[in-house]
């Protein structure tokens, strides 16, 4: 799991993790075609909302953690690459608010997730 803007936004946090995620996805791709790694499959799940972060433990041993039903949104979009085929999936919070730079995403359904009231609306960004 990767965090965007925590502590600090700069304003692009849905923006942000989908750019790193389609980095990710392209330098796998580069590596498998290199035959430096194995062929893999990958999938990630964006998703924004709220989130309490921090520094959680003693001084022996420290964790960043974050608590919110956002990481667990994230973690359900994700798992929605296997039924679509996909690997990079965002919900529809992160597609409406990531501007212009993925509008060419394809939305390719809802998912009611479970413990969720409504259906999350997921879209495929290659």
């Amino acid at each position: 799991m990767a965090v965007f803007g925590a502590p600090l936004s700069n304003g692009a946090d849905s923006l942000n993790p989908v750019e790193a995620a389609r980095e990710s996805l392209s330098r796998i791709a580069d590596e498998v075609a290199a035959a430096n790694v194995l062929r893999t499959k990958v999938a990630i799940g964006v998703h924004a909302g709220e989130a309490v972060t921090g520094s959680i433990g003693s001084s022996l041993r420290k964790e960043h953690t974050v608590i919110g039903d956002v990481g667990n949104v994230a973690s359900r979009i994700e798992q929605l690459n296997k039924q679509f085929g996909s690997q990079l999936l965002v919900s529809e919070t992160v597609w409406q608010s990531a501007g212009e730079k993925f509008r060419d995403a394809i939305p390719i359904g809802a998912d009611r997730s479970k413990g969720e009231v409504a259906p999350i609306k997921v879209h495929q960004v290659a």
